[in-house]
């Protein structure tokens, strides 16, 4: 509900299509992580009526350069297991969602980019309130725990977040903000990437 709200009251403002699925997409990568996010990739097909003409976006993620055949495989040739290969930085791809917003906003945006962050960014400060789908999700993984930084977030105290959480993420809404103000390369350059790549790395 509160991505259709953004989504909405951009279409209210003057802003295309375009401009709410961003706005809408950006509350998604709040209040549900799991599902969908500038971290992860998605494709986009823009209908033009007018010229009754669809336009394609491919914003999928792909494998970093670095990677080699053999990175799902251990050192005799088996493969690892799932929790070895998934929850670890192996897995990880380089976002596309993010480049693939830019370029369809640059072809069909109405409003200025940075406004169509702003109601993540001001959820992301303010808090909201955790979905029963969000809490369900937390609840159900067993991975969560690993690493530090998702453990402080969803499980604070070591116990699953639940829909009498307020959330609020800082971090994420500076993320936003740095990118709003820059564009996609304040994601895929400098201090974002840098701290990105560092994660990665050493997860």
């Amino acid at each position: 509900p509160l991505a259709a709200e953004a989504g909405s009251k951009i279409l209210k403002a003057g802003g295309s299509a375009v401009d709410a699925a961003i706005a809408a997409q950006m509350v998604l990568n709040l209040v549900e992580p799991q599902s969908s996010g500038i971290g992860g990739g998605g494709f986009l097909l823009h209908f033009n009526f007018e010229q009754q003409k669809i336009t394609t976006y491919d914003g999928r993620e792909t494998a970093p350069s670095s990677i080699t055949s053999d990175i799902f495989l251990n050192s005799n040739g088996s493969p690892k297991a799932f929790h070895e290969a998934a929850v670890s930085g192996l897995s990880v791809g380089v976002p596309g969602l993010l480049r693939m917003l830019e370029l369809a906003h640059n072809d069909h945006g109405k409003l200025p980019w940075n406004l169509l962050f702003q109601p993540a960014i001001n959820l992301s400060q303010k808090g909201f309130k955790v979905s029963a789908r969000l809490a369900m999700s937390v609840k159900k993984d067993n991975y969560l725990g690993l690493m530090t930084k998702s453990s402080s977030y969803f499980l604070p105290n070591d116990k699953p977040i639940t829909t009498r959480h307020i959330l609020k993420n800082q971090r994420l809404a500076d993320v936003l903000q740095t990118v709003a103000e820059d564009g996609a390369n304040g994601f895929y350059k400098g201090k974002v990437a840098q701290a990105i790549f560092n994660t990665v790395k050493n997860a």
